[in-house]
């Protein structure tokens, strides 16, 4: 979560949205570009647990309250701030996405991307200048044939368990 809320009021405003809190929910990672994806059982742990935490958010939203404030340390200040000034604009782009020999031509990397920025092209796929790392495409791929960099190569790729 880090600092989002001293994000979201301001985002929510441009928006024309009434901001209610700020939420924390802990779902299974699944960044590989930077970290390792959890295993199955871990992930359905931490998909219960997370359950729990939805149903409160959306009892408090459906009540028309607030989701109480939790304290924000130093460290999330710190790297919200960064993530959001420096990592983002500078690190989070498709440059280093690529199909292996692997890759079958299937298009399922056309068909998860939420920005259509993958296409294919000699039945390869080709990334456009539109990414956010959400790693659909690496971790959608039945083949596992979508490496980022040297970043993905031999981790897991984490699709949802349930």
């Amino acid at each position: 979560m880090g600092n989002m809320p001293k994000y979201l009021p301001e985002i929510c405003g441009q928006k024309t949205f009434t901001y209610m809190g700020c939420g924390e929910v802990v779902m299974p990672e699944n960044y590989i570009a930077m970290f390792n994806a959890p295993e199955r059982v871990e992930a359905v742990k931490i998909i219960k647990n997370a359950d729990m935490v939805i149903k409160q958010i959306v009892d408090v939203i459906r009540h028309n309250g607030t989701i109480p404030k939790k304290k924000v340390g130093a460290f999330a200040k710190a790297s919200s701030g960064m993530i959001n000034t420096l990592f983002y604009p500078l690190c989070v782009n498709a440059k280093k996405f690529y199909a292996t020999d692997a890759c079958i031509g299937c298009g399922k990397c056309t068909e998860v991307c939420p920005l259509n920025n993958v296409s294919l092209k000699d039945g390869k796929p080709v990334w456009g200048g539109q990414c956010t790392h959400c790693m659909a495409c690496i971790c959608k791929c039945p083949k596992e044939a979508i490496e980022y960099g040297n970043k993905s190569k031999g981790k897991p790729r984490y699709q949802c368990p349930l």
